[in-house]
């Protein structure tokens, strides 16, 4: 595990998001009930960075077209659970978020993108 340094906690208070780039990669970090998770920072949908985006509950929505992803699971909730018929076609721009591993050390935020 290799982790890396990336802000101070307080840098995401609870309910809030914190876009950062770790050695180039965009991270989401968003802060549910106290716990911060780190997510791939693009979304699929049209490959637009998440900075910006803010948390309804654990849900993390888009700033451009809204779509939706769980910060627990990254898995898509919008609109993969309202258009469940339109799937095949909606397939590639409503897979998950790949989630990183992530410490709150000493005041900081730690983010291990393996």
């Amino acid at each position: 595990m290799a982790l890396v340094k990336v802000v101070p906690a307080a840098a995401v208070p609870p309910g809030q998001t914190h876009f950062v780039e770790v050695g180039g990669v965009p991270v989401i970090l968003a802060n549910y009930e106290g716990e911060i998770h780190a997510l791939y920072g693009i979304c699929p949908h049209q490959n637009n960075p998440l900075e910006g985006a803010t948390l309804w509950g654990p849900l993390l929505d888009c700033p451009f077209h809204h779509f939706q992803f769980d910060v627990r699971s990254g898995e898509n909730y919008f609109p993969k659970r309202v258009y469940p018929d339109d799937m095949p076609r909606l397939r590639p721009q409503i897979r998950p978020l790949p989630r990183y591993p992530v410490e709150v050390r000493d005041g900081d935020v730690w983010v291990d993108l393996g």
